[in-house]
């Protein structure tokens, strides 16, 4: 990661980063890069339960930080807490004020923190936290409260969409206390993340409380070493970091697929309408689908989509003289994938 010429680097879940609190305190005080402004690392604050532990955790993560290198960029460190209505069934609310509550010392007040929900009708689970806290709660604003504390300091509680599909579905959602306001809808929480240009392109955007349109590119890395670009590149041509010997090449792969130069641009709204011309349940993909993170995944399932995406793609980057392709290949592929459609139609038949 010190190679991609960060300006934050975050590190994340899809589990619990701080089940491995000796990695984490290793990339507080590792991650680099000459351009870095922060270090966010996102935790349910599940540690905390235990008071002793909770100390010697969060003041680790700390200590990791402030003895960075002087070599090293001198980059913030925050600590996102992740509680939303099903943490809380979990664990509740307690472990995460408890870290709030910690980083009110004196000595740990430039350590920032936030807190991250989902939004949903009938949780009460940030009131509940506010009232853990003794502190004051304002009104949703751009999907973002405050709980005001006694001691003066602001904790910022931002709330997104809840991601539908996978382990949660409108069957299992249907079944709970809580449901799916309006403004949780991916399609009207999207429209936040608009450029100047009406696109909302999660490649190029920090979908953060301040959302922060780039010029670079908003990119993954996983466990097993594979660079997703969010919502940026087909997911079936992924970089492996552990296969390549530097960022650089990595992005060169990347860019030499079409359809993620068409989603870097454009976004995956975009090349759904693109695909919509064969593929006509494309828009209802993306009109239905809450999980603003993984609809390239939808779109681009099979190998028909694929092929029909990057010929297309690939046809718009050749009239717009960023390609130069051979006629006679691109011939016969649409020859193919018109093979295809027949034997599907036949075989459906």
């Amino acid at each position: 990661m010190n190679g991609m010429g960060l300006w934050k680097a975050v590190l994340s879940g899809g589990g619990e980063p701080m089940v491995e609190p000796e990695f984490c305190e290793r990339f507080v005080h590792e991650i680099d890069s000459p351009n870095l402004e922060e270090i966010e690392l996102i935790t349910s604050a599940h540690f905390a339960a235990d008071e002793d532990e909770m100390r010697h955790r969060v003041r680790g993560l700390v200590n990791a930080w402030r003895t960075r290198s002087s070599d090293l960029a001198k980059a913030n460190f925050t600590i996102r807490i992740s509680l939303d209505w099903f943490h809380a069934q979990r664990i509740g609310v307690e472990p995460a004020a408890k870290v709030i509550k910690l980083l009110g010392d004196d000595d740990l007040r430039d350590v920032g923190c936030y807190v991250r929900s989902v939004l949903l009708e009938g949780d009460t689970t940030t009131e509940k936290l506010a009232e853990a806290l003794d502190g004051q709660l304002t009104q949703m604003n751009d999907y973002q409260r405050e709980i005001i504390l006694p001691d003066g300091r602001t904790i910022l509680v931002y709330f997104k969409n809840l991601i539908v599909e996978g382990r949660m579905n409108q069957r299992k959602l249907s079944r709970l206390p809580v449901s799916l306001p309006v403004q949780s809808r991916a399609d009207v929480f999207g429209k936040r993340f608009e450029s100047g240009q009406g696109k909302n392109v999660p490649a190029r955007t920090y979908n953060g409380p301040q959302v922060r349109h780039l010029e670079g590119l908003a990119c993954l890395i996983e466990d097993d070493g594979k660079v997703r670009i969010l919502e940026g590149n087909d997911p079936n041509r992924c970089p492996n970091v552990r296969h390549m010997d530097n960022w650089t090449e990595a992005i060169d792969y990347l860019y030499a697929d079409p359809i993620t130069v068409y989603l870097v641009d454009n976004g995956p709204q975009e090349l759904a309408n693109l695909l919509a011309d064969m593929f006509p349940d494309s828009l209802r993909m993306a009109a239905d689908t809450n999980q603003l993170y993984h609809l390239t995944e939808l779109l681009l399932a099979d190998p028909d989509r694929r092929l029909y995406a990057t010929l297309r793609t690939m046809e718009l980057h050749r009239a717009e003289g960023r390609v130069t392709v051979d006629q006679r290949l691109v011939d016969r592929a649409w020859e193919l994938l018109k093979e295809q459609q027949v034997g599907n139609e036949l075989g459906r038949s």
